[in-house]
């Protein structure tokens, strides 16, 4: 594993600190904002349905961190492995895009649909009609209904996968009536500012980064650019959703093995490290398998409380910050989202999410971020 600078912190990250870390945030869920939708009053009402779901191991999370003013994130964004940037574009490159109906035939077809649900739930919780967003990590625009769906105004999608970039526009271009403008750009947006390609006059409402954050914890340089592309145009006010892999949950589960190996997993799923005795706060590589999507491409841990303070330094704020079966718990006793469950196929009369797609569905937690005013 590569070493990396961490300013002003420790670069090695032992187990132990990490779960300090997670049990000294707050109950964020209390203390956070609510969100910003007319949806904000949820309603107490039992569903006319609701949704079944295994056992959930459910935890909150959120750090309080320092008022830092944002450094620059300079130029220096060059990885120590120079092959995991193309590695990953290629991967995505060389995924096909299916129909619905192949989708169907996917062995983790639940799980995709319940992956797309929550989405649906960050979306239609945080957008706004006539709203401006910038989505980082775009892939091959499996979010363009969604956010047709909440009355946007204006998109920017960015990928560093160009085919997939490619199939992005041409799943615009099919779309009936889009209500929205939308543009295309197959570029690093952990390398090099968006500034590039998008101009600096287009203030965002809103900023989506959707499975795909992790990438950026390579390096510290990453990380930063990352967040300066986040917030360098998106409007006081402005909010950030996104979806990671929950770094703590995996450590302690890969602690928890009893025969000292070096890997979890399932049937589904399985995440391989190089070794397990400590973790760096950037450049935390893993290898991460997912039947019928992802194949052992190497990923990055994100340690929540270091992202926390980075985004602080941006100017972000935390408002949300739930494992995704918290977020199943809550928003699936919610109307509009128990029947989506049932409209996207998460749930259906002759079936559910399997044990083991319900656990590789809680490796993630979801995010918000509002940027002080």
């Amino acid at each position: 594993m590569s070493e990396q600078t961490v300013v002003n912190e420790p670069t090695v990250e032992t187990h132990s600190s990490l779960k300090q870390d997670s049990e000294a945030q707050s109950a964020s869920t209390k203390d956070q904002e609510q969100p910003r939708q007319g949806r904000e009053q949820e309603q107490t009402s039992n569903p006319t349905k609701r949704a079944r779901s295994p056992s959930t191991e459910e935890s909150s999370r959120a750090d309080s961190g320092s008022n830092k003013r944002a450094r620059s994130p300079g130029h220096d964004t060059k990885s120590t492995e120079p092959n995991v940037h193309k590695q990953v574009a290629e991967h995505y490159n060389a995924r096909p895009d299916v129909g619905v109906e192949k989708r169907k035939e996917s062995t983790i077809f639940r799980l995709k649909s319940f992956n797309n649900w929550l989405k649906s739930v960050l979306i239609g919780r945080y957008a706004r009609p006539r709203d401006k967003v910038l989505d980082v990590g775009v892939g091959k625009g499996g979010d363009l209904l969604k956010w047709s769906k909440a009355k946007i105004q204006y998109f920017v999608g960015c990928d560093i996968a160009s085919k997939s970039i490619e199939q992005a526009q041409e799943r615009y271009r099919t779309m009936r009536n889009p209500p929205f403008e939308a543009h295309f750009h197959a570029m690093d947006c952990y390398s090099e500012p968006i500034s590039k390609v998008v101009s600096p006059d287009i203030v965002f409402d809103m900023v989506s980064m959707q499975f795909c954050l992790h990438y950026s914890f390579e390096t510290e340089a990453k990380a930063r650019m990352m967040l300066h592309n986040v917030t360098s145009q998106l409007k006081p006010g402005g909010v950030f959703i996104g979806t990671i892999p929950d770094a703590y949950w995996i450590v302690k589960k890969l602690k928890s093995e009893s025969d000292e190996g070096l890997q979890i997993g399932n049937s589904i799923y399985s995440i391989r490290f190089e070794r397990r005795d400590s973790f760096e706060k950037f450049g935390a590589k893993y290898w991460f398998h997912l039947e019928d999507a992802i194949d052992d491409c190497p990923e990055y841990l994100v340690h929540f409380p270091t992202f926390q303070s980075l985004a602080e330094e941006y100017g972000l704020e935390l408002i949300y910050n739930k494992k995704f079966h918290q977020v199943y718990e809550e928003a699936s006793q919610e109307l509009d989202f128990n029947q989506l469950l049932y409209r996207m196929n998460v749930i259906s009369e002759d079936g559910h999410l399997s044990a083991d797609e319900w656990e590789a569905a809680n490796i993630y937690l979801a995010f918000a971020f509002r940027k002080r005013q």
